[in-house]
């Protein structure tokens, strides 16, 4: 990787860990996705997004450019159920930072991953 995009995405990094705490703070359990979905295609209008289209399935479409190549990412947002949030050491909706570590339901599958692409 160049120093170019290195330096690129260390002064993305502040933003993109907000966008990833303010995403896993949203609850997105299954076939209610509603909520983070439109949180993301915010931040992809924002970002300056050529495209942005959320289908009657509720799936968000962002494109950048328009060339011949197309280069496609996909994630989920949904996340299971927290159960019994007696159990849990910190609130699972919490997007704590600690340690360089993002806690959060959702922070690693997928909402992270999903906040990532959005930044590409």
């Amino acid at each position: 990787m160049s120093a170019d995009y290195l330096k690129g995405a260390r002064e993305l990094e502040k933003d993109l860990v907000a966008f990833t705490q303010a995403i896993v703070r949203i609850p997105s359990l299954s076939s209610d996705e509603g909520a983070v979905i439109r949180r993301i295609a915010e931040e992809m209008e924002t970002l300056g997004y050529d495209e942005v289209t959320v289908d009657p399935m509720g799936n968000l479409l962002g494109r950048i450019g328009g060339g011949p190549r197309i280069i496609a990412l996909d994630g989920h947002v949904d996340v299971v159920d927290v159960g019994d949030p007696g159990q849990w050491e910190r609130d699972p909706y919490s997007g704590d930072v600690e340690d360089g570590i993002l806690y959060g339901r959702g922070a690693s599958d997928q909402k992270g991953g999903v906040a990532s692409a959005v930044y590409a």
